[in-house]
């Protein structure tokens, strides 16, 4: 459920320009490499610890500790030295078609268990079943269990595997039948205890997919703590050394979306065996949830030397290039195993997936219906293709495919999960609810579901207001201000956004203020943690109220964010959801129509000189999977310069060319040789060339820089002296040789407002650059309206008073500022409505205040 929350938020939704750390410390640790290297080690012997064995050991126990800690080569090596009668035949097998299935060669393994000696015995026959149902020769391994269970039919090994297989190749009923006999055991658990770790992992396993299945956890909620306590829990306790009991907890985990605690039981699997090919596979997965794809990587290439023909690392492989939006290449990887395996329904659902991917809607339609004809009632690869269609914003498509795996497999939370935070994304928050109240029954321990749900009980308290356009939804209790602003501010903006693009959406757009960071953050991301303010989804754009508080980001110009996530709902409407990632992006910076931020001026200026600007193929990756701190702003920099160079060098127009592109589903190396008659490649050493140009006037050079912190330290102490007209000329020559950083723009608006120089209008043009590129302080706005006030200027007054309560509404002063201007001008509607805004602070502060605290207090 994480990959594609996080997908979404980071890749699938425009997020603000305004990005502040907001996750917890271990948040940062887990999404900054989920996979630590030292878990991961080659297959080579020599670069695994050297095991320490007990003095008492033969070769085949030496063997059996090898095979259990992935050593499996060196296992094989060390059973061929076991002297007769030192292990029995069925025991022999046993290690040998381990170690000999890991490194893939399991048609070898299937063979040295149907051995004579091995091929009667209970433990080689489940485990040859296995084997053979991973070479999808599915009806022999169903074969051998039913076998196994005619001769005991109390094994659970082989009801449970023969549950899993038929799960695996989609016959559900048969699937149901197997896992009914586990349970019986939720009763046994509690009148006997066991010691065996392997039987208790299995029983536990056993009993969630049959509770899962037939939909028991709605009913008996104490159901899941019991089933952890008395089989995961209680097989780890019985033998700390089996790491199965570990790999089974994570997995149970992350069903319920526990990301963090799943990632510590494989931690411990792989402590114990480094190359344990399905625990290599999950933690890949969960990577790629955090947008990890080096990591991910890691796993795929520490599975393929375990064994370089792994369907896991393929498998893992194609997730990987999906979530990077490489569709092409993961077709190539997938239909290696479409190829070696026709039945394998998983591989047959990516490929379904990698066509979505890329809108071909016939060839997607063409390989769901040959997954059909080996599993009539698929859900799994119904899921695939929504996922991929969901993750585009293809809302109508994506969600009749959710419907499909909802139908199919009611019982899984995920796919229930997936449709509500669609219709949560689309506007649509009675269905998100309807389906979430659903997922909620059938799983009360999902960690998503219940952030949703909470979140959605809130937000239909929350009030309305409606315009010609829009409609703003927020907490009236906690900000009673916002409904007044926002509206007219949006209206006011409404002509020229859809003006520029030549397009208007056809639903009104949803703005949903949310009182406090976390509640912003789980409706964005379904976690109380995400580093920014605003969010596009498309048609709904959420954000944090611009306030201050224990859990809010305080007050910043929300009416600048609001202008770039309107950008990306027009645009991303115009284009069908199809923009390039970092094209909406750049789009909505371009859009706000304020100069380059003074943090992104040296960045910049250091990434061109060092030749660290990101390719056009890796852009996007900048703004999702960041490798430094400082590369998700470099990708918004470089986006908006991008398409501030494009608009300069091609024109407006061919923008547009672009976005119609893009609605078509064409990729953008296509895009833009066809629009603007250059290859990406030749596109990208074009701009370079121009960023070189762009950064050479702008005074961070080695000569300039010196120059530079002479003049300054000069003019700074002759402001110390009071010196002020002679500080004046020094700082215009400052302003002339870095005319990109503030200082110099500071101190100038400041000496043109002494005494001594006194020319407020000279004042007023650097205040003015000073607060075009201000997000969270309103002092230069408030500064500007007094100067022009002074001026007699009063409708410039009146601009940049309005501005002051645009970035923080809270701010009492600037009420009292712009109700004073709006009098002076005349304006009576506009001055009452100050003045009445004013009465409700003062109200908020005697409560509202009071009870926004409590409300902005986490826990």
């Amino acid at each position: 459920m994480r990959n594609k929350i996080l997908f979404r938020a980071a890749l699938g939704m425009g997020v603000s320009a305004l990005l502040l750390s907001a996750s917890p410390s271990w948040a940062d640790d887990f999404l900054r490499e989920t996979i630590p290297g030292k878990w991961i080690n080659p297959l080579v012997p020599e670069a695994l610890e050297k095991l320490e064995y007990p003095a008492y050991f033969k070769d085949f126990d030496k063997a059996r500790m090898e095979a259990q800690t992935g050593r499996y080569k060196l296992s094989l090596l060390t059973l061929a030295k076991v002297k007769p009668g030192e292990a029995e035949p069925a025991q022999m097998a046993l290690v040998k078609a381990t170690s000999l299935a890991a490194i893939g060669r399991k048609t070898q393994a299937v063979e040295a268990l149907s051995a004579a000696g091995a091929s009667e015995n209970a433990a080689c026959m489940v485990l040859k079943a296995r084997i053979l149902a991973d070479l999808t020769r599915y009806d022999e391994a169903v074969k051998t269990l039913d076998e196994v269970i005619a001769k005991d039919k109390e094994s659970v090994p082989a009801h449970y595997y023969l549950g899993e297989i038929n799960e695996k190749r989609g016959r559900m009923e048969e699937a149901k039948k197997a896992y009914g006999f586990f349970e019986a055991w939720v009763d046994k658990l509690h009148a006997q205890e066991l010691d065996n770790a392997e039987q208790l992992t299995l029983i536990g396993r056993g009993i969630d997919r049959w509770a899962t299945i037939n939909q028991i956890y709605k009913d008996r909620v104490g159901l899941h703590q019991q089933m952890l306590d008395k089989t995961f829990t209680a097989a780890s306790r019985a033998d700390r050394e089996y790491w199965p009991a570990n790999l089974a907890a994570a997995e149970y985990f992350i069903t319920r979306d526990d990301q963090k605690t799943a990632a510590g039981m494989l931690k411990r699997v792989l402590e114990r065996n480094p190359n344990e090919i399905r625990s290599l596979y999950v933690m890949g997965t969960l990577s790629l949830d955090q947008f990890n794809f080096d990591g991910a990587e890691k796993a795929i290439d520490s599975i393929r030397k375990v064994d370089a023909e792994a369907v896991e690392a393929d498998v893992l492989e194609t997730r990987n290039l999906l979530q990077q939006r490489r569709p092409k290449d993961a077709h190539r990887v997938i239909s290696r195993v479409v190829n070696r395996q026709p039945k394998n329904v998983e591989a047959m659902g990516l490929l379904a997936a990698v066509y979505a991917l890329q809108l071909k809607e016939k060839e997607t339609n063409d390989v769901l219906a040959k997954v059909e004809a080996l599993d009539p009632r698929n859900a799994t690869a119904y899921f695939e293709v929504a996922e991929q269609l969901s993750a585009m914003r293809q809302y109508p498509r994506a969600a009749a495919k959710y419907r499909v795996a909802i139908d199919r497999a009611p019982w899984w939370t995920h796919a229930r999960n997936g449709l509500a935070l669609l219709y949560t994304q689309s506007g649509d928050e009675e269905d998100a609810y309807r389906e979430l109240e659903q997922a909620r029954l059938l799983d009360p321990f999902n960690y998503s579901t219940t952030n949703y749900i909470r979140l959605l009980d809130d937000f239909r308290s929350y009030a309305r207001k409606e315009t010609a356009h829009f409609e703003v939804v927020y907490d009236a209790k906690l900000d009673p201000l916002i409904p007044e602003y926002f509206a007219e501010y949006l209206e006011s903006i409404y002509k020229e956004v859809t003006g520029n693009f030549k397009h208007e959406p056809t639903q009104k757009t949803l703005i949903e203020v949310f009182p406090t960071h976390d509640a912003f953050s789980v409706r964005t991301t379904g976690s109380p943690w995400i580093g920014t303010v605003g969010a596009s989804t498309g048609r709904v754009i959420a954000m944090v109220s611009p306030r201050k508080g224990k859990n809010t980001m305080g007050p910043y110009n929300w009416a600048q964010v609001l202008r770039h996530e309107f950008t990306h709902t027009v645009t991303l409407s115009a284009t069908d959801n199809r923009i390039a990632h970092w094209m909406t992006e750049g789009l909505a910076v371009y859009e706000e129509r304020v100069p380059l931020r003074w943090e992104w001026v040296p960045m910049l200026h250091n990434a061109v000189k060092k030749k660290q600007l990101f390719t056009m193929d890796n852009l996007t990756w900048g703004f999702v999977r960041p490798k430094k701190p400082s590369d998700r702003q470099l990708a918004y920099a470089q986006s908006y310069w991008i398409c501030k160079y494009i608009e300069e060098a091609f024109g407006h127009d061919k923008m547009l060319g672009m976005l119609a592109e893009f609605r078509k589903g064409e990729e953008q190396q296509d895009v833009f040789p066809r629009i603007l008659g250059k290859s990406l490649s030749q596109f990208q050493k074009d701009f370079f060339d121009w960023t070189e140009k762009e950064v050479s006037t702008w005074g961070y050079d080695e000569a300039t820089s010196a120059k530079n912190k002479k003049l300054v330290g000069d003019g700074e102490a002759l402001i110390k002296a009071r010196k002020y007209p002679e500080a004046l000329k020094i700082f215009l020559e400052i302003v002339q040789l870095r005319p990109m950083d503030p200082l110099p723009h500071q101190r100038l608006a400041g000496l043109y407002l002494t005494k001594e120089i006194n020319k407020p209008e000279k004042a007023v043009e650097h205040l003015e650059r000073l607060h075009k590129v201000e997000l969270k302080d309103n002092r230069w706005a408030k500064r500007i309206a007094r100067a022009y006030r002074d001026m007699a200027k009063l409708d410039k007054a009146v601009e940049y008073g309005m501005q002051a309560v645009y970035i923080d509404p809270y701010d009492a002063d600037a009420h009292e500022l712009l109700a004073e201007l709006y009098e002076k001008t005349g304006n009576t509607a506009g001055a009452a409505r100050e003045r009445q805004s004013l009465k409700i602070l003062e109200d908020y502060g005697k409560s509202g205040s009071k009870e926004a605290e409590r409300a902005t207090t986490p826990g």
